[in-house]
């Protein structure tokens, strides 16, 4: 299966060097204008990975091409290709004839992890060659400050090399040829297409497994996890971490070619396993492991979801997954119990780092004192009391994953600071270490304020502010969204049912506590209505039936029945109620008797409240 794309034909492929191999490359450009978009960056070692990681946020680059330390540095670091230029024999005895000629007596510097034969080079007459070695850029600095007054005349190695050389006044050849760079260009062609045609591949195997909503995962012969759907995630949290199913499942169910079992227990799941072998050719190459969760035990996150029928909802479930799709970090704004954090975890599973953990805290429950300690993590001796061994931060226990921060605009001034220079260097430095971390991480942020308001109020960094805002998203109240109430309600009520072990009767349940829920305005928005439905489906139970609980309706949920108070609040709600018996006027063709009926109240009750309405007009 291959899909012929466009992008396919015409890579983009980025050098990160400097002078004179630049100079080269540059050069060669237009041989490949046709197949590749060639972007050269003059940067070395940290400023190196700066712009790389900025080419790589915004998605305009399939593969790097680098030589020397540089190519290694890059390798070490990023998480897409980086192809090294080798030293080829022929260029390196190129190189000697060419600086013969300029003088007898030659330095030749390499880094230390390039592969570079020096034998031949003694068959020479009339060179006095010295190979030196160096492991960074400060060591080849030291390496020509020892080695000044021994009188060489010219220096043969990289463009860093050269560089150096040059300041010190001498001449220099580069190790690599024309030819060289150019075989690299076609080989970087060559690997960055076959990288996007691997990486479309992934995606349609990944698209298949999501399509079946029960847990599977995919195994090699060896029985190493190779692919997992998000409900396989969400069943055994650890396959991103562990990437096996030894200690999961039991010894002999690995052994087996193919099995069907029944009653597993997998945490508080139970489910049955179907496990077939995956051929090609004839040849067994791994396994496919199918579950079947049990309707009779809820997960630990109790099924926890977005539900919703809504256009507002579904053009907010749409920007979570466009967003997650990205690099960059989204921010989400919603007050409290409208589903930020399940907001979050949708943007996780959009995300690339949807395989690894998901690892969220709130901003405003970690003191200052233990921002750092926490977040970033501690070096063994860092401070006093600092455990043995040391401690990983909640950032690096992230890596690869997503990591979620609520309540974003309670951290206090300093610690937005040191949150603004992680997500700008997208690396960590543990307390009392010597050598940052890497960061692969998604960034969600998440408020339930105006971060603008935050900003010009100086409580919050405008810097990180804009950072953290390209991608936002805000979640609207429930009582802006009335017409998902039923739908969650019905949701909630399976949920819960099924929660408590009891038998629910959800179309009866609704279609009573409807007209309530609907004029009510919500203040703790989903999370309140969660609450809510549990009191009612744990109710049942003690009243016995459906329609005793919805006459004991006003003192199960009193809080529903609450006379309006004065204000601003209590002036929002009477319009909303207004509106309601508009709309079920409006509905039923002026017929007061099916619209009171709908609303759930008498028609005496509707008669007084349209007076009351038309009262409110006429004073008007």
């Amino acid at each position: 299966m291959e899909f012929a794309n466009a992008e396919l034909d015409r890579v983009r492929i980025c050098l990160i060097g400097n002078s004179k191999l630049s100079q080269v490359v540059h050069s060669l450009i237009p041989e490949f204008e046709a197949l590749a978009s060639i972007t050269i960056i003059d940067n070395i070692f940290n400023d190196a990975v700066k712009a790389a990681r900025d080419l790589i946020e915004r998605q305009q680059v399939d593969i790097f091409i680098s030589a020397g330390a540089n190519a290694f540095y890059l390798q070490d670091t990023l998480p897409i290709p980086v192809l090294a230029l080798k030293v080829e024999q022929a260029d390196l005895i190129q190189a000697v004839l060419t600086a013969r000629r300029i003088s007898p007596k030659i330095l030749l510097l390499t880094y230390e992890r390039q592969e570079t034969n020096v034998e031949l080079l003694s068959l020479f007459d009339g060179v006095e060659l010295t190979h030196h070695t160096y492991s960074t850029a400060e060591h080849a600095k030291e390496i020509f400050h020892s080695v000044r007054n021994e009188g060489f005349g010219v220096v043969i190695g990289s463009s860093y090399a050269c560089d150096l050389a040059e300041y010190a006044g001498l001449q220099s050849v580069l190790l690599y040829s024309r030819e060289s760079c150019r075989n690299l260009l076609r080989k970087a062609i060559r690997q960055a297409g076959q990288h996007k045609r691997e990486q479309q591949h992934e995606a349609i195997g990944q698209f298949l497994l999501e399509q079946n909503l029960q847990p599977q995962i995919l195994t090699n012969r060896s029985g190493a996890v190779v692919a997992w759907n998000s409900a396989a995630g969400t069943l055994i949290p650890t396959l991103g971490r562990r990437r096996r199913l030894d200690g999961v499942l039991d010894g002999k169910m690995l052994d087996a070619p193919s099995l069907r079992a029944e009653g597993l227990l997998l945490g508080d799941r139970l489910c049955s396993l179907n496990k077939q072998p995956f051929e090609l050719d004839g040849e067994r190459v791994g396994f496919l492991y199918s579950f079947q969760l049990s309707p009779l035990a809820m997960p630990q996150d109790d099924g926890r979801r977005l539900v919703f029928q809504s256009s507002r909802m579904a053009e907010v479930q749409n920007q979570l997954t466009v967003y997650g799709a990205t690099p960059g970090t989204v921010l989400i704004r919603g007050e409290t119990g409208t589903g930020k954090e399940l907001a979050a975890r949708q943007v996780h599973v959009s995300s690339a780092n949807a395989k690894g953990p998901f690892v969220a805290i709130n901003c405003a429950a970690i003191p200052a004192e233990l921002f750092e300690s926490e977040l970033f993590g501690y070096a063994e001796g860092a401070f006093t009391s600092a455990k043995s061994g040391g401690k990983s931060g909640l950032l690096e226990s992230a890596n690869n994953g997503t990591f979620f921060m609520d309540e974003i605009n309670s951290l206090p001034l300093p610690q937005q600071a040191k949150l603004l220079r992680v997500l700008q260097e997208r690396e960590v430095s543990p307390v009392g270490a010597r050598r940052p971390i890497s960061l692969n991480i998604k960034f969600v942020a998440a408020c339930n304020v105006d971060l603008m308001d935050e900003v010009r109020a100086g409580r919050f960094r405008e810097d990180l502010y804009y950072r953290i805002s390209t991608f936002a998203v805000h979640i609207p109240p429930l009582r802006e969204r009335v017409e998902d109430i039923p739908v969650l309600t019905a949701y909630l009520m399976r949920r819960e049912g099924l929660r408590y072990a009891l038998e629910v009767e959800p179309d009866a349940l609704i279609k009573g506590v409807a007209p309530v829920f609907r004029r009510y305005h919500w203040p703790g928005n989903v999370r309140q209505l969660e609450n809510v439905v549990e009191r009612l489906i744990v109710s049942q139970r003690m009243y016995g039936s459906c329609e005793a609980l919805l006459d004991a309706l006003p003192r199960v949920v009193p809080e529903l029945y609450a006379p309006l108070g004065e204000g601003e609040q209590g002036g929002h709600l009477h319009h909303v109620e207004q509106e309601e018996i508009v709309k079920a006027l409006q509905l039923f063709g002026g017929n007061k008797s099916m619209a009171a009926e709908y609303l759930g109240i008498s028609q005496t009750t509707l008669w007084r409240r349209l007076k009351r309405l038309h009262s409110g007009e006429h004073h008007g």
